[in-house]
């Protein structure tokens, strides 16, 4: 179940989980479709993600971390 995301108006947009395992190994796609990878498992995607995010937020305040 998709949830509104602050300053969304009342229909939610279709949205994909942006990361996934191929041949064993994680990756995360960005926002502008670029793979970021490999990475030996999913607990190591999640903090390079989470880095990711974070060095975006720094760059842009306005940058927004997606809900969970």
């Amino acid at each position: 179940m998709h949830k509104h995301r602050t300053g969304e108006g009342q229909s939610i947009p279709f949205r994909n989980e942006r990361y996934f395992c191929s041949n064993g190994v994680w990756y995360f796609q960005t926002r502008g479709g670029k793979h970021k990878g490999p990475f030996a498992n999913k607990a190591e995607m999640e903090a390079e993600l989470s880095s990711f995010i974070d060095q975006k937020k720094i760059m842009n305040p306005s940058f927004s971390r997606p809900a969970s």
